[in-house]
């Protein structure tokens, strides 16, 4: 797909020189790793587990901490370090394989932010942008065999390299990512990708 010169369209690439994101042009590609990304979740009940003592107040605020810096990122509240260390007391709320899910991954992105990013204090505000983006992003259908809402959408984490150098998205980062969303019934490819401090999304 991305030898593909059509699809080239699509994956773009930040310049430093126009400022603005641009077309891959005729750059040739050595490698594309696809990674299959699990998108199974249904209900934002799934963030429900947050509201827990130490994590998020009853009435959504986020509890605070001493500032640290984590895989680069500065970490002023609990939220942050439970994405982020292992070493948070939150950790466990989720589990390797949940952390992988689609919806998680997307929640995980809203909160980091940019570099210059300006934090939310409540955690509403995220679950609703998350919320948002998710339900355009995923298209769901009732199963004719459980009856039960089934996702049909298929999600690829796709990086393009040039012998040893990640061409697309960008350099490797926690928040530099292209996700590929497929959409069986309509037929309709998605293109989701950041590139982390360059000011695009």
């Amino acid at each position: 797909m991305i030898s593909n010169l059509k699809a080239k369209v699509l994956f773009q690439v930040y310049s430093t020189s126009s400022q603005e994101l641009v077309s891959w042009g005729s750059h040739e590609i050595k490698e594309v790793q696809a990674e299959i990304i699990p998108c199974t979740i249904t209900s934002m009940e799934f963030f429900d587990r947050l509201v827990t003592p130490g994590l998020v107040r009853d009435m959504g605020a986020i509890y605070k901490c001493l500032d640290e810096d984590i895989e680069g990122f500065l970490v002023s509240d609990e939220l942050h370090r439970m994405l982020l260390t292992e070493e948070s007391d939150h950790w466990e709320l989720y589990s390797e394989d949940e952390r992988q899910e689609f919806l998680f991954l997307l929640f995980k992105h809203l909160v980091l932010g940019g570099p210059i990013c300006q934090y939310d204090d409540m955690l509403e505000r995220y679950l609703e942008v998350t919320k948002s983006l998710y339900k355009e992003l995923v298209t769901v259908q009732k199963s004719s065999e459980s009856k039960n809402i089934e996702i049909v959408t298929k999600v690829l984490k796709v990086s393009a390299w040039d012998s040893d150098i990640c061409w697309y998205p960008g350099d490797e980062h926690l928040q530099t990512f292209c996700y590929v969303i497929l959409n069986p019934v309509n037929r309709i490819c998605t293109v989701l990708s950041h590139d982390f401090g360059k000011g695009v999304w």
